[in-house]
């Protein structure tokens, strides 16, 4: 099954973040939709813990190919192979993703 997620991410007030989350089934369904706010945080721990919150949604579709659209720059570098030292969110990412047999077919930066 093919998923297209969008996010973005914008800064509300100083270390606090709001997360809009959206992801949208190959017929154009809507799986579901999140606005999350983080605070003592920081734009990438926001885009990642809102990402990982949309994967739970995908479970039960079993094997999912993602497209993701984020303002996440950041995000969009490290999902496509620039990592940056401390991959500790990139590391639970991609095991959560393993283990639900999800995988992306495109990341790309949108504003």
């Amino acid at each position: 099954m093919k998923v297209t997620i969008h996010q973005t991410i914008k800064e509300i007030a100083p270390a606090t973040f709001e997360a809009t989350v959206s992801a949208v089934d190959e017929n154009g369904n809507t799986v579901n939709r999140v606005i999350v706010r983080y605070e003592r945080a920081n734009e990438i721990y926001a885009a990642y813990k809102s990402l990982l919150r949309a994967l739970n949604w995908l479970r039960r579709y079993g094997q999912v190919e993602i497209e993701l659209f984020t303002n996440q720059e950041s995000l969009v570098n490290e999902l496509n192979g620039s990592l940056n030292d401390n991959t500790t969110l990139y590391r639970i990412l991609t095991e959560r993703m393993a283990a639900q047999s999800a995988s992306f077919v495109k990341v790309e930066y949108c504003e």
